[in-house]
């Protein structure tokens, strides 16, 4: 079944991929992702729990599939950096964690434009979901205790007997932007819905389903090669 759901999301991918890059409105783009991660199995293991974001990249292209003059199907294919930071306390060390994921992620924005005619000045607002794919992640650890401060570092390795973390993560992408001609900024946020821990980690009760989602608040700017 999870291979199907796999090969399912990859020919999603596929697909709006090869519809971008055929479309006449083509635009790269880049810019810093907020990212943070919702994390319920550590927030109910350690009381002082506190979840914080990293600042990612992100790069690539899109397309403006027009539909009505106010109103267009926006797909994206981008490499986007995800993850978060996190501190928290463990006998007496405080503790510091990061993590980073690199990950192809294709949002398909329903897009609408508001736009005064004979100016190159328009406002736009976009949602729709979005499908990614991890390719890597790191995990590092610090901990800070009276005698010193000691790091680990552990790449995410998926696919292995001992894997925690699913790689497919899907879920909603809601913003606006600006654009002056063929210039154009965006602000969105990422909310991610698939649980991306898989189904047999548990803090130990037996109706508790921890979750692990991904969050990010995405600025970019770039500029469309077809206008």
């Amino acid at each position: 079944m999870k291979k199907h759901v796999i090969f399912g999301t990859l020919l999603c991918m596929g697909l709006c991929a090869s519809s971008a890059l055929r479309a006449q409105n083509i635009g790269v783009k880049g810019g810093i992702n907020l990212a943070s991660i919702a994390n319920s199995a550590a927030e109910a293991s350690f009381s002082d729990y506190k979840a914080t974001a990293i600042t990612g990249i992100q790069v690539g292209l899109i397309a403006e599939l027009p539909i009505l003059p106010v109103f267009a199907i926006q797909p994206e294919l981008l490499w986007i950096q995800k993850g978060g930071r996190a501190t928290y306390s463990v006998l007496g060390s405080e503790v510091e964690s990061r993590v980073r994921y690199n990950h192809i992620q294709i949002p398909v924005l329903a897009k609408v434009k508001a736009t005064t005619e004979g100016s190159a000045f328009g406002l736009n607002f976009f949602g729709g979901p979005f499908a990614s794919f991890s390719l890597n992640g790191k995990a590092e650890t610090e901990t800070r205790t009276p005698l010193g401060t000691v790091t680990n570092e552990r790449k995410i390795e998926y696919g292995k007997d001992d894997s925690v973390e699913r790689r497919i993560d899907w879920g909603l992408t809601f913003g606006l932007g600006a654009s002056f001609g063929a210039l154009f900024v965006d602000l969105r946020y990422d909310l991610g819905i698939n649980n991306l821990l898989d189904d047999s980690v548990s803090t130990g009760g037996q109706n508790d389903k921890p979750y692990l989602r991904t969050r990010g608040i995405g600025l970019t700017a770039g500029l469309m090669l077809g206008r």
